[in-house]
């Protein structure tokens, strides 16, 4: 017997199932393919699912193979909107820390974090930035989307937003114009966050945790 159950009362659920219920379970792998349906559903209740299958893959080596386009094709707009949204990139931020992933697929996240940013909150861009940032230090080889090709906007770039996969999007063969035209916003902690891409590159990673739960309100001039 299935029940259907009311969006709010689902998240709910997820939340006392995932923080509550499976550290004290001695085999919670049955929960796999409940958490992979959730997966489907968009908005919270996708961002629940994802944080219990991350779970299952850490502590009990599951296999999701297509983990990473499905991380991929929930990095979207409405993701700001989002209440689990914080946790949505913190998980994120774990799931892409390997440096051994391959460069066109990590490329394909951080083209899509840039072109999200032009849409997103002020406090959110900070974050984005940073995050921008960390995957490039992890992966040197992506040093080469800093260049700006002179002319290069939406029209012209040859990433491809709409594909599902993101090693086949050819970010790789893309610049973060994005990013330089952030170097504009009329906050100035916004612009500051975007003028990475114009220094040498730190080595040190920026640690996402303190980026997180930034508010508009925060970065605006007072």
């Amino acid at each position: 017997m299935t029940v259907d159950l009311k969006p709010t009362t689902k998240q709910k659920l997820l939340v006392v199932l995932i923080e509550q219920l499976m550290p004290r379970m001695e085999n919670p792998i049955f929960l796999t393919d409940y958490f992979m349906s959730c997966l489907d559903e968009g908005g919270a209740i996708s961002l629940l699912g994802l944080q219990g299958i991350f779970n299952l893959i850490q502590k009990h080596n599951i296999n999701y193979p297509n983990i990473y386009n499905k991380l991929y094709s929930l990095l979207a707009a409405d993701i700001f909107s989002t209440t689990y949204k914080a946790r949505f990139f913190y998980l994120s931020d774990i799931f892409l820390t390997s440096t051994h992933l391959p460069e066109a697929m990590v490329a394909g996240f951080v083209k899509k974090l840039a072109r999200l940013s032009l849409m997103a909150p002020p406090g959110d861009i900070i974050m984005m930035m940073a995050f921008i940032k960390n995957l490039i230090i992890r992966h040197p080889g992506l040093k080469k989307m800093l260049r700006h090709s002179p002319g290069q906007d939406v029209k012209t770039d040859p990433y491809i937003f709409e594909e599902a996969d993101p090693s086949k999007s050819r970010a790789i063969d893309s610049s973060l114009w994005e990013v330089q035209l952030l170097q504009h916003h009329v906050l100035p902690g916004v612009a500051a966050s975007a003028m990475f891409i114009s220094k040498p590159l730190s080595p040190t990673e920026t640690d996402l945790g303190d980026l997180l739960e930034v508010t508009t309100e925060e970065v605006s001039p007072k």
